[in-house]
């Protein structure tokens, strides 16, 4: 079998993609609003220059072949590259991008003031934001898969700088209705939910806890969550209690959704940190990130 050389264009990769999507020519034709014999031109073009068979064609059944399966494949990748390269070229005709990787704390919480106080002066940034624990932020941040990093925890590196960037309390909640009073002893026995392994949250209690002669195993944990949103709604629904960023319950407080209940002798401050890699070139826009994060105030 010889394949010609290749000589298809998008439109006819969407022909494609949309006939497979509705398993059906006539129904396509209806989607694209072109006739059928112009669909079935495209496809039997794109056949003859793969000169392979790409679909089953009969009045019963309609079905890919091997070969169409795996054209399928690649359909799907450069639908993807293809809306990639429209992000990268808006981002560059906008003057320059930004890549963030936060933590779910300041990335929920911090990064937006920062953005909005950095582009009401100096418009024209595109920004990509990522969320995601502060593990996987300071990894991506040392592949360089990003600008820079918020996170609630160090991992120390010889190629990445940590600016601290403002100090965040965590405090135990519970439900509004909660009755009582807690203290260090209790916290073995009550249900608690946490959240997951990798969370800078969860690394910065489990050291405090350590402090205090308390080994997180003794816990009785409940339930482990990936978010704090999900922590928080387990918390007022009346799963258990959970020491979480006082950043996210504000609106909660205010609500009287929670409660935070003091626990004597117990304080837990832990500050966010800006990361950065010392390898990678920080190019302007990242540059004025870095000079207004370094104003910002909770």
């Amino acid at each position: 079998m010889t394949i010609k050389d290749f000589n298809f264009d998008l439109k006819q990769i969407r022909t494609f993609m949309e006939v497979v999507h509705e398993k059906s020519f006539t129904n396509a034709s209806l989607k694209l609003k072109i006739s059928q014999a112009s669909i079935s031109h495209q496809i039997g073009q794109i056949e003859k220059m793969l000169g392979v068979k790409l679909i089953i064609r009969n009045s019963q059944d309609f079905a890919l072949t091997r070969e169409g399966e795996i054209f399928l494949t690649y359909c799907n990748k450069l639908k993807g590259d293809v809306e990639l390269l429209k992000t990268e070229i808006k981002a560059g005709t906008f003057g320059g991008t930004i890549k963030i990787i936060a933590s779910s704390i300041p990335g929920t919480y911090i990064v937006p003031s920062i953005v909005s106080a950095l582009n009401r002066d100096s418009e024209g940034f595109y920004y990509k934001l990522e969320v995601g624990n502060s593990r996987e932020a300071i990894e991506k941040i040392k592949q360089g898969d990003a600008d820079l990093a918020i996170v609630g925890r160090e991992i120390k590196h010889p190629a990445l700088t940590y600016r601290e960037l403002v100090n965040d309390e965590i405090v135990l909640i519970a439900p509004s209705d909660y009755k009582g009073s807690i203290q260090i002893e209790d916290l073995r026995k009550i249900p608690f939910i946490t959240r997951e392994s990798g969370s800078g949250t969860r690394n910065i209690v489990e050291a405090y806890l350590n402090r205090l002669g308390i080994i997180p195993s003794e816990l009785n944990i409940i339930m482990e969550s990936s978010s704090s949103e999900s922590l928080r709604e387990a918390v007022i629904s009346g799963l258990g209690l959970a020491l979480i960023s006082s950043m996210a319950i504000e609106k909660d407080l205010k609500l009287k959704n929670l409660k935070v209940i003091k626990v004597k002798g117990m304080s837990i401050i832990r500050p966010f940190y800006i990361v950065t890699s010392n390898i990678r070139a920080q190019h302007e826009p990242v540059r004025l990130f870095l000079e207004y994060a370094s104003k910002y105030k909770k």
